[in-house]
């Protein structure tokens, strides 16, 4: 009779302590091939959430390469293909701030936008002989993703672009992005390659600056040109801004070869708060919705316990 109660205790502590300190993440980056699932079991921090629902397998999305992980214990609730090599697109212009922030620039400081600065892809809304203050462009250029404006900022730290993207790639081994490599500072090139793992690391840093936080959740963004009778009001790239998510922080990317990314930090419902990649989904439309299906669907099957700090 003892042995059979202390047996029923351990198993009722295992049941209370097991959700607190293991969790399962769910890998579907095999799925379509295979046509089978692996749950890894993996131990996280007390502090992590943990599965409602062992038998939900996730959403089907079209991103070949997404992530979801728990910001504050780094818990990985679901992955497809998280460490394939993938160009990131605009989401570079995310470390290009996080450097440019790094040269402490004066808000209120003029630059005007050089006919060098100009870029294929995109549309261009900001013109060769405008002046525009600094705090202006930076954030104008997180929210519409313009690239001659990320150029202009690039050229007032007064480093060449070449220094500037050295400085892009020390900062990613300083985030441990090993698998990351970056050729320049716009997001155009290709070659700019990247993550899911990776990203999630930048965007830690990056949504830890409240300059960048700020203009990647402005729905739209009003400045004036300087030396010119002109006002432009741009409107940002992420269209899940003003929806039913929450959204912290984020930032969009689209090349042919990337197709359609996007990277936000979202609050739930109680508070949590998760970070969300998707690389390369089918069309525009295909990246929001393969955003918010991945985000409802780890609110819907995971619980946080808030303990104290």
């Amino acid at each position: 009779m003892l042995i059979s109660i202390i047996a029923n205790l351990v198993s009722l502590y295992s049941l209370i302590a097991l959700p607190l300190i293991n969790t399962q993440v769910i890998d579907v980056g095999n799925f379509a091939e295979s046509g089978r699932v692996n749950l890894v079991k993996t131990s996280l921090l007390r502090d992590a959430p943990y599965r409602l629902n062992n038998y939900s397998l996730g959403m089907k999305v079209t991103a070949p390469s997404a992530l979801i992980v728990d910001k504050k214990s780094g818990a990985v609730l679901w992955q497809k293909n998280p460490e394939a090599a993938r160009p990131l697109a605009s989401i570079t212009k995310l470390m290009t701030a996080l450097v440019f922030l790094e040269h402490q620039p004066t808000a209120e400081t003029e630059i005007t936008i050089q006919p060098s600065d100009n870029r294929g892809g995109g549309r261009v809304y900001i013109f060769p002989g405008e002046t525009i203050k600094v705090q202006d462009l930076f954030n104008a250029s997180l929210v519409a993703s313009l690239n001659n404006g990320i150029m202009a900022l690039v050229r007032s730290t007064g480093l060449k672009e070449e220094e500037f993207v050295a400085a892009m790639n020390q900062k990613a081994r300083d985030l441990g992005m090993a698998d990351t490599v970056f050729i320049e500072p716009t997001g155009l090139d290709p070659v700019n390659i990247s993550t899911a793992s990776d990203i999630i690391k930048l965007m830690k840093a990056a949504f830890a600056q409240p300059e960048i936080v700020f203009a990647t959740t402005q729905a739209e963004y009003s400045f004036s040109v300087i030396n010119a009778a002109r006002h432009y009001t741009l409107k940002n790239t992420d269209k899940l801004l003003g929806s039913y998510l929450q959204i912290k922080a984020g930032k969009t990317g689209y090349l042919d070869e990337a197709g359609y990314c996007l990277a936000a930090e979202i609050i739930g419902p109680q508070g949590q708060e998760i970070l969300v990649v998707v690389l390369g989904s089918a069309t525009e439309s295909d990246r929001f919705q393969d955003l918010k299906a991945l985000a409802q669907w780890a609110f819907d099957n995971y619980h946080w316990t808030f303990l104290p700090s």
